[in-house]
């Protein structure tokens, strides 16, 4: 039935009806002279099917001998398709020139982005790119990859890697910034406090301490100097200088980190009334080209989902995007919570503030919480975690830079 269907699209079909007393009679005659007939459909005063373009004019003849009548409903398949186009042919070549020029433009490079980089900005990388080989409106056939890559690694070492990958007219390049840290600090050093902190250990391996257990110390505090007291002996004459020294050593601490969260007695609940407004957008390589639709939002206040679809990329990549926008208008209603429920949310958001602030592999010992603020409408919680970690961070001796030892 599909190579039946497929043959009369090719060679074109006809919907007709079929009315009189013999439409049976009719049917059983076309099916004796092999006649191709399918989509039958029965109705009270007539029969619809679809039949061949070259088997009409027989079922034509077929229906003079048994009194039928046959009305042409509907006209399908390639060449009443092509027929139509001749009749258009400004549309046909608005459409070629179209589609020639859709191929023609994605041919270039249109726009170049750039992901992966923290350190570099994205123009200087674009910029370094255009410079080795890569940049806007340039043939895609011209663009060799290896050669500007490893020019890229050359030209910055800041780049670990360089991966350049073609989306139709965009050019991505994703590169691996040199992430490693910085090289210890050279020459003599002290150990300073990175951060606030109650001493609970000191660990000393060159040089001087000059912090005890329990103390409390501030960022920037002296805890080791680097410099080690040469031992006296009868024979010197004089006291010894100091000789100054890398210290090294571990000086743990107990640190807090503090975060705050509110919550409102009263919260806000939106619900959607059904009204709603979309908008299509068409974007060639993810610029705009085209908008369908209310572009101006004619609610309050609304809610927006977006969904986009892209062109099947089976043979050949297109850069073309539609994008849906809908906007559901919502109305908004205070909803009462009680005053466990807002501490409980006010505990979590105080949590989350105060679990950002920890750096990674850190002993936590204790966290407590409190509430800081009651009143009628609204409560405040203060989260506190306690950790145990090692706060000492070198420093040389002429205040350059710093670093954790580990």
């Amino acid at each position: 039935m599909f190579i039946l269907k497929l043959q009369a699209f090719i060679t074109g079909f006809l919907v007709i009806a079929i009315t009189g007393r013999n439409a049976e009679k009719l049917i059983n005659l076309a099916l004796y002279h092999d006649i191709p007939l399918w989509d039958l459909q029965k109705e009270t005063d007539k029969i619809v099917l679809k039949i061949d373009l070259d088997s009409f004019y027989t079922l034509r003849r077929l229906a003079l001998r048994t009194g039928c009548r046959l009305r042409i409903l509907h006209k399908g398949g390639f060449p009443f398709l092509y027929h139509r186009f001749t009749r258009r042919r400004g549309l046909v070549l608005g459409l070629c020139f179209f589609i020639f020029s859709l191929y023609f433009i994605s041919s270039f490079i249109l726009f170049v982005s750039v992901e992966g980089n923290e350190v570099l900005q994205a123009d200087y990388i674009r910029r370094l790119a255009a410079e080795c080989g890569a940049y806007p409106g340039m043939f895609k056939q011209r663009l060799n990859k290896n050669e500007v890559v490893n020019q890229m690694l050359l030209a910055e070492p800041q780049l670990e890697w360089v991966g350049l990958h073609v989306q139709g007219t965009r050019l991505l390049i994703e590169v691996v910034e040199d992430t490693r840290p910085p090289l210890e600090v050279e020459g003599p050093a002290n150990l300073v406090a990175a951060k606030d902190g109650l001493i609970t250990e000191v660990i000393v391996i060159n040089g001087e301490a000059r912090v005890e257990p329990g103390e409390t110390v501030r960022r920037g505090q002296l805890l080791v100097e680097g410099v080690l007291q040469p031992q006296y002996t009868p024979d010197e004459t004089g006291e010894p200088a100091p000789v100054p020294v890398r210290a090294r050593g571990e000086v743990m601490a107990r640190v807090w980190y503090e975060g705050y969260g509110e919550a409102a007695l009263t919260e806000t609940v939106r619900e959607r009334t059904g009204s709603k407004a979309t908008v299509w957008t068409l974007l060639v390589d993810g610029q705009s080209v085209l908008k369908v639709g209310r572009t101006e939002v004619p609610f309050s206040k609304y809610e927006t989902e977006k969904a986009a679809k892209s062109f099947s990329e089976r043979i050949i990549r297109f850069p073309v995007e539609i994008v849906t926008e809908t906007h559901y208008e919502v109305l908004e209603s205070k909803k009462s919570i009680s005053k466990a429920q807002a501490l409980e949310i006010a505990r979590q958001r105080a949590k989350a503030l105060a679990e950002f602030q920890l750096p990674s592999a850190v002993k936590i010992e204790r966290r407590t919480y409190e509430k800081v603020l009651d009143e009628q409408d609204l409560v405040g919680v203060r989260y506190v975690i306690e950790t145990v970690e090692n706060i000492a961070a070198a420093e040389t001796i002429d205040g350059g830079e710093r670093k954790f030892d580990s």
